[in-house]
């Protein structure tokens, strides 16, 4: 039997297998199965009240809460209560049900104000709350008012809706996720880094959204922003549905003024805005610039903002229309940091990158000619990375010191940002991650610290016997300086570094080699690289490899050698004349061309230190591209290789030693247990 406390309104409401699913926290298909095998039985699943012509199926939903109580079936011990968010109206005609759900968001709003159940109150009191809390019919009066006989039954299920989700926004966030334009919503997490973006960046003022859609990234920030006290929104005239969305929260919601062509945000106001909004159309990069050119058109002076938009019109290159826009945009120096995020962050959309440019003032203390933006691409970053709260605090601080001045940026040391200068990229175009340079971060002195410790450890590892090779390290202590860094696609297109491809070897010809043999090649792959097989211990037949690959590479001394699976590692090859196995590839460092006045760069490209930067890559940093190195002072580069190659022939050598100590006490414990090894104990002559 129902439960005696059971609202009336659920008499009324029905429920569609995936409705019950979602609310018994099941799979789909379990509800099918529990309709099978309790078919016949003494208390046989409920039968369904609506069948559509699609083969849709409708039960109603005090049934199934009954029948779930009395099972004990599903995940979910509040499955009645929580029926409210999910469940329907049994109503026919599309357009009532129309107003029953929007009459239902603005009795959420009214849910919100209300000291007492809604259900309550008389017909009269719910028109007198509905245009007290509305008198300008801007959201909800209209709604409230043409639910006519349906007012009551309204009233009840937002009073059970609001019960079920705790809150009246909760409940109204539950009717907002049965949208039907979800195909180009954003997803949960680019909204929350969107919303921090937004709430690091704000001041006091109100939040302003020139194009809402459904108000998805308005709620997420107004949802995250501490700093707005209270919260508040302003939208332009219309936009009902959103406003009441937003009211539902009890936040306060304005109407933007308009000078005529456009909503005039005010200067306190931080804008946020999807471009283009949830449920437009996917549009051509022109016309989405176009959209953020009247947004900043309509900006002052020194307003803030965050747009989120399509990366491969925000970020990536252009050409036609699309660049002038673009270029036009970047002439007005308020474009101050530009965020590439990974793919999977578009509802439906699951290769669509996103970018997030944030606009303001452009610094007035730097000339034109010099003046930048700082670019941070997380493209390479897995979805659960980015929602990590020590990188989100690294960008954040990224962002805010990048909306900085000159003295901002040399006192922040950057985590992601990479550095665009306006007038270059402007004379080359092309897209704005390719275009970044390293960030000059700031220069910290440690007080010798770092000297005093490589000191200390190279006497420690002094070796004690000639198997162990000599380090000789010997430092002083320097003066203290920026760290440089270069993209490897930058030190490719300047000739100072050249990637050749792994070669594809017969698994056939690859013989172990215990011991090196010059008949023999090694073959260095995959396994090598990540530590499953140690170096050497793979060969190939010189003459057979050559037979069998007659384009074979070889590596030279010094290369590096590369693998992005299954995530980035890289061995230097101090030897060379290996064969590099596919997929893993050679960076081959080359000697830098001298400069236009004949003299040499002002860093040097190490080996050992780009294979050190490449393991430090993130797991799924899969594009070479885009990994940065750290560059030396060339009078140090030569010093820092040879005792960088000591260090790793000694680790090998450590290695070496571990397996033989490895085999020493498997061949004894195997030997003495099965009796041929006896341990001498009398301390004569060993064999």
């Amino acid at each position: 039997m129902p439960d005696a406390g059971t609202p009336a309104v659920m008499d009324r409401l029905h429920v569609s297998l995936p409705d019950i699913a979602e609310i018994a926290r099941v799979q789909r298909p379990v509800v099918s199965t529990w309709r099978r095998r309790y078919a016949g039985r003494g208390l046989p699943f409920p039968e369904p009240v609506v069948r559509h012509d699609d083969g849709a199926l409708r039960f109603r939903a005090v049934d199934v809460a009954d029948w779930i109580e009395a099972t004990g079936r599903g995940n979910n011990p509040h499955f009645r209560a929580d029926v409210a968010l999910r469940a329907s109206l049994a109503v026919d005609d599309p357009a009532r049900a129309r107003r029953l759900h929007d009459g239902l968001a603005a009795m959420l709003c009214l849910k919100d104000v209300s000291d007492e159940p809604l259900g309550s109150l008389a017909d009269g009191d719910l028109l007198d709350l509905a245009d007290e809390l509305d008198p300008d019919d801007a959201f909800l009066f209209t709604e409230v008012q043409a639910l006519g006989a349906d007012r009551r039954t309204a009233a009840e299920l937002a009073d059970l809706a609001a019960d079920a989700a705790y809150t009246p926004g909760r409940a109204a966030e539950a009717m907002t996720l049965r949208r039907a334009d979800l195909v180009s919503a954003l997803g949960p997490a680019a909204l929350y880094v969107a919303a921090r973006i937004a709430s690091q960046i704000a001041d006091h003022g109100p939040v302003v959204d020139p194009a809402p859609g459904a108000g998805d990234l308005l709620r997420a920030v107004l949802a995250d922003s501490g700093r707005l006290d209270p919260p508040a929104a302003l939208l332009p005239a219309g936009h009902r549905a959103v406003r009441r969305r937003l009211a539902a929260h009890g936040w306060d919601v304005g109407t933007l003024e308009s000078d005529g062509v456009a909503p005039a945000p005010p200067e306190d106001a931080l804008v946020v805005t999807q471009v283009p909004p949830t449920g437009a159309a996917e549009q051509p990069p022109a016309n989405v610039l176009e959209q953020i050119e009247r947004l900043v058109l309509g900006l002052h002076p020194d307003q803030r903002a965050v747009v989120v938009g399509p990366a491969n019109a925000l970020v990536d290159a252009v050409d036609g229309r699309a660049e002038s826009v673009r270029s036009a945009l970047l002439r007005t120096d308020r474009l101050r940091a530009a965020v590439v995020l990974p793919p999977g962050l578009v509802v439906d959309r699951s290769r669509q990158r996103l970018a997030v440019w944030v606009l303001g003032a452009p610094p007035s203390e730097v000339p034109i000619a010099e003046r930048w933006t700082m670019v941070a691409d997380l493209s390479e970053l897995r979805v659960d990375d980015l929602l990590d709260q020590a990188v989100l605090e690294d960008l954040l601080t990224d962002v805010e010191a990048a909306l900085g001045g000159p003295a901002d940026v040399r006192s922040h040391a950057f985590r992601f940002a990479r550095f665009v200068r306006m007038a270059g990229l402007l004379a080359l175009g092309g897209s704005l991650v390719t275009a970044g340079r390293p960030v000059v971060v700031g220069i910290r002195d440690d007080g010798g610290t770092a000297a005093v410790r490589v000191t200390e450890l190279a006497a420690r590892l002094a070796p004690e016997d000639a198997m162990r090779p000599s380090l000789d390290v010997q430092v002083e202590r320097g003066e203290a300086a920026a760290v440089r860094a270069a993209p490897l696609w930058a030190l490719a297109d300047q000739q100072r570094l050249r990637r050749l491809p792994g070669n594809r070897v017969d698994p056939g010809l690859v013989v172990e080699a215990p011991d090196r043999d010059p008949a023999l090649l090694r073959v260095v792959g995959v396994p090598e690289l990540t530590g499953a097989s140690p170096w050497g211990a793979r060969a190939v037949e010189r003459l057979r490899f050559v037979e069998s690959n007659p384009s074979g590479r070889l590596t030279e001394p010094g290369d590096v050698v590369v693998t992005t699976t299954p995530r980035p590692a890289a061995v230097v090859d101090h030897e060379g004349f290996s064969v590099v196995e596919y997929p893993a590839q050679v960076l081959r460092v080359l000697p830098p061309a001298p400069t236009a006045d004949g003299t040499s760069p002002p860093a040097a490209v190490v080996p050992e230190v780009l294979a050190r930067d490449i393991f430090a890559q993130p797991e799924g940093a899969k594009w070479w591209r885009a990994w940065e190195t750290r560059l030396v002072p060339p009078d140090q580069a030569d010093q820092v290789a040879r005792v960088m190659r000591a260090v790793s022939e000694r680790a090998a050598a450590v290695r070496r030693e571990m397996r033989d100590l490895d085999e020493l006490a498997r061949t004894l414990c195997d030997g003495v247990t099965t009796g041929v090894v006896r341990m001498r104990l009398d301390g004569g002559d060993p064999l």
